[in-house]
Parts: C-alpha cells; structure tokens; sequence
C-alpha cells in the first residue's frame, strides 16, 4: 500500500518512519521504490544538457531566517534525464574546501530511464545571522566527507542552499528554461517582471474562488515564481517560491480519502455537497489545483508535503477521468483549460509516480487533444465558445480561446519532456502554431485574440472591452518555442520574437493574476530559444 507524507513536517533520510508538524507519525519507506509495472523503456532524453556525469556546482548557503549553530541544512540536487545514477555519488565542501559529511535520498527518477532527477542532500552548518557562504557540490564521483547518518531535510530552516541558476535551467528541473542573466533579447521582460512584483503586496491577496482576479494562486502561483526563481538562483525568490507552495496547500487545499485525495477547496462553493471521484470536477476547481509548483517545490526542497500535494491531486484527477470524460461534449472539451491543467496534473503525478495507470491516464490525454484537433479543419481545439461564458461570446459553435489553449501546450510539452514523444506532438503542435498564426492573430498582427471564431464579437485590434491584448503573448509565447524544439523550424522562433516583442510592449505584471501570467511560460520559451544555439 503506497503512503503519502502527512504534512509540511520532518522527513529523515535513513528511516521509514516520521513524525509529521501535529505529531502523526507516517510511513516513507517508498519513495526510493521504482514503482512502474514495466521495465523502464529506455528512451533517451526529449532535450539536450549541458550537465555532465561528472562535474561541480556553486552552493551558497544564506542565513536568510536565523543564525545556524549545526543546524540541518537541506536541498534538491536536480539532474536532467541520464546524467545521475547513484545518489550516494555526492560531495559536499565547504567555504575552506573540506568535504562535511552529508545524508543523501533519491527524491524522483527520470520515468524514461531510471537515472535520478533530483537527490535529496542534507548536511549540518554553522552560520550567522544573515550571513552568505559560497560552497561547492562534487556529484558523479565517489563521495568525500562521509556518511552524516539520520538527518531531517529542513525546507524551512534558518538557512537556504541554492545552486546557480545555469544548473537549475540545465536540470530541466522546471522544464526547459533560459536564464534571465543570459535574456538579452528581451532583458526589458526581467525588468518589468521584477518591478511588477514589487508593485504589490503579495499579502494583500488570497482565496477567491468566485474572482481570478482576486485570487492570489491563479495561473499556479507557485510555479510562476519557481519559474523565476530557477532561472535567476536567487535566495530570496526561491525562499518565496517555497512559502507560496506551502500557502496554496494550507490555504487551498482539502484532502481526503485518508489523505490520498486531493481537490481545492473551491469545489465546496461551485457545488456544494460532498465530492466523490465519480462526480466530475467543477471547471473551476480543475484551475485551482496547482500542481507544477508543488512539483517543482519537491524536487527543489525535499518538503514531503509537497510530494504529498502532488500525488494527491493527481490520483483524484485520475480517479476522476470517467467523469471527466463523459456526456457530450465532456467536461474536458467544454473550454481548452479544463483539459489543460487536468493534463498538467497528470505530468505531474507521473513524475513522481510513474505507475502504469498514471502513464496511461496521462497518454489518454494527449490522445484526447490530438483527437480533439483532428476533428477541426482550422489547427485549433474547436469548441463552443458560447457554454463557458455566454457573456463574453453569443454564439460561437466553432471557436476557440488562444490563452486558455496554451494551457493545453504546457501539459503536452511536460508529457514530451518526460517521454520524448516527438512522433506524436510534432504534427499537433505545427497545425496549432499555424493556426495561431494565420488565423487567431488580430487584424493589425500584434496580438491574439481573446476568442477566435465569435461571430458576436471578433475580439480583433481596439476591442472594446479590453480583453484581447498583446499582453497575453507572454503566456502564449512558448508554444513557438515548442514548436521550435519538436520540428527544429527556425520560423517558429522568429515569430515568436515577433509576438514577445508586442507583449512586453502591453506587459502589465501589477496583480498576482497578471503577474502568474507573465511568468508561468515565458522561461520555457526562452529556453526553447537556447536549443537554437
């Protein structure tokens, strides 16, 4: 029987058993378990690295919470896919050279190989209030230093360690990213993401199910500042990132079924009741589980509860896929997000647990777009684009929204990046880019529209109420840059530079909505970009 951690507390290196923050004490022996039915299926990995098997990474310790006096300090080593094998093989030296004896713990495997995707490190430091130590981690060669025996992983601790960002972008630990120190080309986007971000009081926000602009977490709010924080390395953001992981699970989430069921709590208020796998998810609640943060915040800290967070939502995604997928049309069709952030829990739960019945409820998904496209004539998911809001379109029995489709692209591209599956995705995503290109632009070629095919309101260049704008390029932009990395078509990044350029021009990143949305893509396109090089 598979055991999930209980919370945000402790989890020893060397032994099955933990007590969580409320005393529960639960069982981790699984999580250095392969847990696939089948023979890993030996598929290399879907992007190149410029990690090697054998080399060194920049560690700095800062005492951002507190003086450190042997203290456990903790952190996720992340790999990209057939670089890493044996977590065990990993030195860490401090400021003066010499190798501290460390604890080490598979926290995730590739699912293509079996090669580790990030290793759990801990090791006990003195530092001073606010004070920063440079350090180095030695991995791929036999360990110095020795065995530091039973240590806890501290997420929260008085001391963060983080890597450099050109190691994080390399591990695709957040996917396939660009630095922000190496954007040159659109420096002004880092720019105004950082000024936007301080234009607010992240505080100020919270849960809002009835309102996305109000809500705090929209767009997954933990991955859109893991995106930022892996592509810069710095502390502070990472230690936000955390923090933000760990509010969206208090403050959004309900478990249940013995802790193995996840939903947000927002189902309550879109249908009252209590909730079972056999009734379909509200459309709002599928939007509101935010799993590519609480992944990203595993494979970066070790927190258990974010492995937790993860598996939980994705289990009740796939025990919800009957209900999901039935009537006419299923929920999953009736807008392209339903399918997307269903698709991006699913990716999730799989790298982590990569069952046979989570690779093959993650697959019907893929299937279900490809199918889903292939039933239009335009490239596009078709749809009635009336049903989820009347009040934005009156009739529109064939359209389809740009933004909410590239929801639907950042599921398939992280099922890509686990599986390698360009046969299958390289004609999908060449008939949506032409699509978006040709047909969903605006009449002045700045801009998406918010719907396409409306025949109440063509949502074109001046509209009215304000929602088609360049701004949204930047949550679209990474379809060019997948596009690019599956087909190798260099026009792809040329119009994409194309569209990023006017989006900049429109950024507006002053509210947590808004500001999700400008970072929760924009690395990956960026590196799409780097594979060009």
């Amino acid at each position: 029987m598979r055991s999930f951690v209980a919370s945000l507390g402790l989890v020893l290196l060397s032994v099955a058993c933990l007590p969580t923050r409320d005393g529960t004490v639960i069982d981790d022996s699984d999580l250095n378990e392969d847990p696939t039915t089948d023979a890993p299926p030996g598929t290399g990995p879907a992007a190149p690295s410029s990690i090697e098997p054998t080399g060194a990474v920049t560690l700095t310790l800062t005492a951002d919470q507190g003086a450190a006096n042997g203290d456990v300090v903790s952190f996720g080593l992340p790999f990209p896919q057939g670089v890493f094998t044996n977590e065990k093989n990993v030195t860490v030296l401090d400021e003066n050279g010499a190798p501290v004896a460390i604890a080490t713990k598979t926290l995730a495997k590739w699912p293509g190989d079996g090669s580790i995707r990030s290793v759990l490190v801990a090791f006990k430091a003195t530092l001073a209030r606010g004070k920063t130590k440079k350090w180095k981690v030695e991995y791929g060669a036999a360990p110095r230093g020795g065995d530091a025996g039973a240590l806890a992983a501290n997420p929260d601790g008085p001391v963060i360690a983080t890597l450099t960002a050109d190691h994080y972008a390399a591990s695709h630990v957040g996917g396939v990213l660009g630095t922000a120190a190496k954007n040159e080309r659109f420096a002004q986007y880092e720019t105004d993401l950082n000024r936007g971000w301080d234009s607010f009081d992240i505080g100020d926000y919270g849960v809002d199910c009835g309102s996305t602009s109000k809500h705090r977490t929209y767009y997954d709010g933990p991955h859109a500042q893991y995106q930022r924080a892996l592509r810069t390395g710095d502390p502070t953001q990472l230690r936000g990132a955390h923090a933000e992981s760990i509010w969206f699970r208090e403050n959004e989430l309900e478990l249940s079924n013995n802790r193995k069921l996840a939903i947000s709590k927002c189902q309550r208020e879109y249908a009252p009741g209590s909730w079972t796998p056999a009734k379909a998810l509200d459309w709002g609640t599928l939007r509101m589980m935010l799993s590519q943060g609480s992944l990203e915040d595993y494979l970066v800290t070790g927190d258990p509860a974010a492995r937790e967070a993860v598996l939980a939502m994705g289990e009740a995604y796939r025990q919800n896929l009957g209900a999901l997928t039935a009537g006419s049309p299923p929920v999953l069709e009736i807008t392209e997000r339903n399918l997307g952030w269903t698709l991006m829990g699913l990716t999730s739960y799989y790298a982590l647990d990569p069952r046979n019945e989570v690779r093959d409820a993650m697959r019907s998904l893929v299937d279900r777009a490809i199918a889903w496209q292939g039933r239009g004539g335009s490239g596009a998911l078709e749809h009635d684009i009336n049903r989820p809001d009347p009040d934005e379109c009156g009739d529109g029995p064939a359209g389809a929204s740009p933004f909410m489709t590239s929801l639907v692209v950042d599921g398939m591209m992280d099922y890509w990046l686990l599986t390698a599956d360009k046969e299958k995705l390289s004609p999908f995503m060449t008939k949506l880019a032409r699509w978006y290109e040709d047909d969903a632009r605006t009449s002045d070629g700045a801009a998406f529209r918010y719907l396409w095919n409306c025949s109440t309101n063509d949502y074109d260049t001046g509209d009215p109420d304000g929602y088609t704008s360049a701004e949204l390029n930047l949550l679209i932009a990474h379809v060019f840059g997948a596009t690019y990395a599956l087909t190798k078509d260099a026009h792809w990044l040329e119009f994409g530079d194309e569209m990023v350029d006017h989006g900049i021009e429109e950024m507006f990143a002053k509210r947590p909505k808004q500001w999700n949305q400008a970072s929760r893509a924009f690395g990956k396109y960026l590196g799409y970009r780097e594979l060009a090089r």
